[in-house]
């Protein structure tokens, strides 16, 4: 016998950009890989939805951004109403305004959300031993998300958008391995 679970669980899998879906497809398909081949987890980010005017809403899961509670909920129910009846896995930044709203409306219909604390940029500044300004240092979340873009160029010499698996590998090779299973509980939850 192989030792695979003998069943699979399917998530479509929702990202907030691009940064986030590198940085998943790193942790589940290069970093961790063993981990997620050996679990009974299936993630598929073939979500695609486009609007009545030809707009392209979602591609390949990417929601291309999230500003606030009203932007993510018309998203939200649109996945929904295509994909009825399928779990969602969403990667979202936790400074998105009305956050614990959006978890709440994600979590009430038993889909799952992992946030990145706080967002993309900051974890892996703080993951890379960077010591990033927190929100509470600013005066609002835009000044903040502001700050963590161009400190994230400053310290890594590009945008979050255009790291690769190599860059990733720059920054996940100073965390312990608890330290990152500590900042993605979700994910890492789907795997037990």
């Amino acid at each position: 016998m192989d030792g695979k679970k003998s069943f699979q669980v399917y998530y479509l899998v929702l990202y907030e950009g691009h940064a986030e879906s590198s940085l998943f497809a790193y942790l589940t398909k290069f970093k961790f890989k063993e981990t997620f081949e050996k679990s009974s987890i299936q993630f598929s980010n073939k979500v695609e939805i486009i609007n009545e005017d030809g707009e392209q809403i979602v591609s390949q899961g990417k929601l291309n951004g999230t500003s606030d509670l009203k932007h993510f909920k018309s998203k939200h129910s649109l996945i929904k109403k295509k994909y009825a009846g399928q779990k969602l896995f969403y990667l979202l930044d936790k400074d998105i305004d009305n956050s614990s709203a959006i978890e709440a409306l994600i979590k009430q219909d038993g889909h799952f959300v992992q946030f990145m604390e706080y967002n993309t940029e900051h974890l892996l500044l703080r993951l890379a031993g960077k010591n990033p300004q927190n929100p509470t240092d600013f005066a609002d979340l835009k000044n903040f998300r502001d700050y963590c873009k161009s400190e994230f160029v400053k310290q890594f010499g590009k945008h979050a958008h255009k790291f690769k698996d190599p860059d990733f590998e720059l920054i996940f090779n100073i965390p312990t391995e608890v330290e990152v299973r500590a900042s993605f509980t979700e994910l890492f939850s789907t795997t037990e």
